[in-house]
């Protein structure tokens, strides 16, 4: 791992702990609040399928913000939802979420890279990544992700992409410029391009971009951080 890489994985850590201990998940006041409303229409369409049970990756699934939106909107279905994140922190609160909210039946953790972690071909009804692919250690490695995530899919499995591109950070105390704690930062249609490539023989749901302003704690400052948030949703054929 790059000193870069390593430098960016050391912030990102100390910023999601630092969320994670100050804020509980479905509360109000941080991104914490609420799971992404897309993941959620998808995973309603998955109430009509067939097989006996429904299989969901959550990569990047941090305290289940996602996975347990999803594993209780499935209440009642036989759902494997595994759920992946770099820190074992995020998963040892996944897991006393998914008790909390009584859906430990639904839910597996695993602490794992996204790029280390073996995507088994045609097992997932759907998988999520959502602000977690540009936290892959490198452009080649995000491509990789990318054809490991279709291959993933099963017969009109979906992928729900949330990626951040042109992602600016500046000191929101004196303004000064600081250096993207991002490890992938695209430029918006350089990434359309990328995932048009990867899945141009999947059916394209949803595309856009939507223009975000954030503050992310960073060590002892905090940074006003800006980004076109592009959502993509593919269905495999």
């Amino acid at each position: 791992m790059s000193q870069n890489v390593e430098s960016i994985r050391c912030a990102e850590r100390e910023s999601h702990l630092k969320t994670y201990t100050e804020f509980e998940l479905f509360e109000l006041g941080s991104w914490l609040s609420k799971p992404v409303p897309t993941v959620i229409k998808y995973t309603e369409g998955l109430k009509n399928k067939t097989s006996s049970t429904i299989r969901i990756l959550d990569l990047g699934c941090g305290v289940g913000r996602n996975a347990i939106a999803i594993a209780k909107t499935l209440k009642g279905y036989n759902v494997n939802i595994e759920c992946i994140d770099l820190l074992d922190f995020a998963i040892e609160k996944l897991l006393l979420n998914a008790n909390k909210f009584s859906v430990e039946d639904k839910i597996i953790g695993a602490v794992s890279s996204i790029e280390e972690y073996d995507i088994k071909p045609n097992q997932y009804d759907m998988i999520v990544a959502v602000s977690t692919l540009e936290h892959v250690a490198s452009k080649e490695l995000f491509v990789r992700v990318l054809e490991n995530i279709k291959s993933g899919l099963t017969h009109n499995g979906i992928a729900c992409l949330v990626i951040n591109s042109e992602v600016t950070e500046k000191d929101k105390a004196t303004g000064k410029p600081m250096a993207p704690q991002f490890e992938v930062n695209y430029k918006t249609e350089e990434l359309f391009d990328v995932l048009d490539k990867a899945f141009g023989d999947c059916d394209l749901l949803e595309k856009r971009v939507v223009e975000q302003k954030y503050q992310i704690p960073r060590g002892e400052l905090v940074s006003d951080l800006k980004t076109s948030v592009v959502t993509c949703v593919f269905k495999k054929q």
